[in-house]
C-alpha cells in the first residue's frame, strides 16, 4: 500500500515533465530565504523573502517578502495568514530602462503534513487576495511536496535530502482560468538541524511559455517555545 501511494505521489509530481518543453532561452534564478520561528507550541512566525532574476545574476524579475503568522491546530495541520509586499520589474535587456510596480496581498494558508516511513509529504493550500491594489484577481494555489532524507532517518546535521514538488495556480476572479504550474526538484544539505540549503531547478509553465529557473534556497528553523 505504501509503495502504491508513493508511486501515485511521484506520478502527480512528475507527470508534466513529458509534455513540457522549455521555450525560454534565458536561465533565470530565484534566491530564497525561509525562516520559521516558533514562540509557543501552537504559534509560529514564518518569514519568506525572494529575489527573482530573469538571468542568473541580473535583470530582476521580482522581489517580495511574505510574513506569516501561523497556528498549529495539531502537529499535522497548520493555518496561517499573511500580509505581503511584492515589487515586479518589466523585462528588458537594458537594466537602466526597467520600470517597476508594487503589489500588496493578503494570503490565507493551510498545510497538511503526512509521514510514511522516512518520506515526508506536504499538502499546501493558499488563497491570495490580489485585488487589493487592482493588480489582478484572486488566486488559488495547491502544492504537493515530497521530501526524503537519504542518509538519515531524520533531518539532522549532515543529512542529505531530496525535495520535489508540483504547484498549480488557478485564478478565480474576475473569472476562472489557469494561471501557471511550477515543477521543482532539488538536492539539499543540513548544515545543522535548524539550517539547510537546497539547490534546485524549477520549470514554470504559463500560457505565454515555459521558463527555466535555478533556485538557491536557505531554510532556517528556530524554536523559542521551550519545547522539543
Amino acid at each position: 500500500m505504501r509503495i502504491k501511494t508513493l508511486a501515485l505521489l511521484f506520478t502527480l509530481l512528475l507527470t508534466s515533465l513529458t509534455s513540457m518543453q522549455a521555450q525560454e532561452d534565458d536561465l533565470g534564478a530565484w534566491y530564497i530565504y525561509n525562516g520559521f520561528f516558533k514562540f509557543t507550541p501552537k504559534v509560529e512566525f514564518f518569514f519568506e523573502t525572494q529575489l527573482r532574476n530573469n538571468q542568473i545574476f541580473e535583470n530582476p524579475e521580482a522581489y517580495f517578502f511574505r510574513p506569516y503568522i501561523t497556528y498549529n491546530v495539531i502537529k499535522e495541520l497548520q493555518f496561517g495568514v499573511s500580509a505581503e509586499y511584492h515589487k515586479h520589474f518589466t523585462y528588458t535587456d537594458d537594466y537602466a530602462d526597467q520600470s517597476s510596480r508594487e503589489e500588496f496581498r493578503i494570503d490565507l494558508m493551510a498545510i497538511l503534513s503526512q509521514k510514511i516511513g522516512r518520506v515526508n509529504i506536504q499538502h499546501r493550500y493558499r488563497y491570495e487576495f490580489r485585488n487589493i491594489n487592482s493588480y489582478g484577481g484572486n488566486r488559488m494555489r495547491y502544492r504537493l511536496q515530497v521530501t526524503i532524507p537519504l542518509n538519515s532517518e531524520n533531518f539532522d546535521k549532515g543529512t542529505i535530502f531530496i525535495n520535489t514538488n508540483n504547484e498549480f495556480f488557478i485564478n478565480n476572479q474576475p473569472e476562472w482560468s489557469f494561471d501557471q504550474n511550477r515543477l521543482y526538484f532539488a538536492m539539499g544539505y543540513h548544515f545543522t538541524k535548524s539550517l539547510n540549503l537546497q539547490l534546485g531547478y524549477m520549470l514554470v509553465s504559463k500560457e505565454v511559455g515555459n521558463f527555466n529557473r535555478l533556485q538557491i534556497f536557505f531554510t532556517q528553523k528556530l524554536d523559542f517555545s521551550g519545547g522539543e
